[in-house]
């Protein structure tokens, strides 16, 4: 792995950082555009998202084909525009990737907003708009940083990269299918909203699925199954009460995990198993459906729970499931009828999967970076983001990162998203100056 123990000259520095701020209309004005494209990937059967993501990384591609970079472009199946673009270097410096997606979440109730989301307002100091701080802004300043570099004549030691996707709202495999396409980089910079922290880590993210089968019975004959002298299972097995025995005994793992384990950069109890969707009845049901609609008037005999599960950096998937499991195998062996049928897992359910990631605080890249904050005058804060990002996937692949972009996930997701332009500049600056530390100057 290379190593950065570049500085860079002050006067250079001082040259990136005039660049940026002799054109912050510009950056307003492409994160403008970027936010007018209405590339919505959640809503199903949208109308609009192909033609708008598109047009959205059409704006990205001829940004950087008019910086010299090579720009390459392909439709991730089954409708997602990728675009991966590289401004080679002629020295041997390292590389640096900077990943953003231009997909965003449903805008919702326009009555709900007090700015258009699809024109990027600006009012108060801050831009307005669906994706302004999640994370068509941090896109923006990335390609602004590419610009600025140019501007203030910096030729680079070490080839940038911009990797491009539009499908991280929906857990795509854009950026996995591009990582192995593509020539691999020393290092990434994922622009998601982090307040202008520098964020090395974030927590694994996994969803399971454990589905109970009981054995239906009229509700009349309840008391012949749980009364001493009864019947037992021959009179019917509540699936929802027996998923309910499971439940409580992962919330007690739960809570073993929050005393026992922990991570200097993630809040206590972070690693965490949250319930987060429940499904039982009569009738029978498969991949957490129902298959009839009843009443409680028959003892059911399926019950589904959906669960959330982060877990913390240095834990591995396959230790996670095989604690779980066989916490939830311990419990089972207690309940006659829980040892007899055992319930059925499901993990990465919908393809909701991130491994941990973790670049050590002494790493080259994060020393880069905080050079490049110091040198815009900004304080180095060192951080965990608490939640799921494409640095999930470099760091799969043994390449160091961190998550570093303006706007806060506060504001993401919700009404009235905005990113402060303010930030937008500072940010801009920030990516530029990394990639000069990180990569090199010729």
């Amino acid at each position: 792995m290379p190593a950065a123990e570049n500085e860079v000259d002050p006067a250079l520095s001082s040259a990136i950082v005039d660049a940026v701020d002799a054109n912050v209309d510009r950056l307003v004005s492409l994160t403008q555009s970027l936010i007018a494209c209405r590339s919505d990937s959640q809503s199903l059967h949208n109308p609009e998202f192909e033609g708008e993501a598109e047009r959205c990384q059409d704006i990205v591609a001829a940004w950087l084909e008019e910086l010299d970079f090579t720009v390459e472009r392909w439709q991730q199946p089954p409708r997602y525009p990728v675009v991966a673009a590289c401004l080679a270097s002629s020295g041997d410096g390292p590389s640096l990737a900077m990943n953003g997606h231009i997909d965003v979440v449903p805008a919702g109730d326009r009555n709900s907003w007090r700015h258009d989301p699809w024109t990027g307002d600006i009012a108060d100091g801050k831009l307005w708009g669906r994706g302004a701080a999640d994370m068509k802004g941090g896109v923006a300043c990335a390609l602004m940083a590419a610009w600025a570099l140019r501007e203030a004549r910096v030729q680079l030691a070490g080839d940038l990269w911009l990797h491009v996707d539009a499908d991280e709202e929906v857990v795509g495999q854009t950026l996995r299918e591009l990582l192995k396409r593509m020539p691999s980089v020393d290092a990434a910079l994922v622009a998601e909203p982090t307040d202008l922290a520098v964020l090395p880590v974030e927590g694994g993210l996994v969803h399971v699925r454990i589905e109970v089968t009981g054995r239906e019975s009229h509700a009349g004959n309840r008391y012949r199954s749980i009364h001493a002298g009864g019947h037992g299972a021959a009179a019917g097995m509540n699936a929802i009460e027996k998923a309910m025995r499971i439940a409580q005994a992962l919330q007690e793992l739960e809570r073993q995990w929050a005393n026992l384990r922990h991570h200097p950069l993630l809040p206590p109890g972070f690693n965490s198993i949250m319930p987060g969707m429940i499904a039982g009845g009569p009738g029978g049901g498969e991949d957490g459906q129902l298959r009839t609609i009843s009443n409680p008037g028959t003892s059911p005999d399926y019950c589904s729970l959906e669960y959330n599960i982060w877990y913390l950096p240095g834990e591995s998937l396959e230790e996670i499931q095989r604690e779980i499991e066989g916490y939830v195998a311990d419990v089972c062996r207690l309940d006659p009828w829980l040892r007899d049928h055992p319930p059925r897992f499901t993990w990465k359910l919908r393809d909701i999967y991130f491994p941990p990631a973790e670049t050590p605080i002494e790493h080259p890249f994060v020393n880069a970076i905080s050079q490049g904050m110091t040198s815009a005058n900004l304080p180095v804060r060192i951080e965990a983001f608490q939640a799921a990002s494409e640095l999930a996937w470099y760091s799969e692949r043994g390449i160091p990162g961190v998550i570093f972009g303006p706007g806060r996930i506060a504001q993401a997701h919700g009404p009235d998203e905005y990113v402060e332009v303010d930030q937008l500049v500072t940010a801009c600056k920030v990516m530029a100056l990394t990639a000069a530390t990180w990569c090199g100057v010729r």
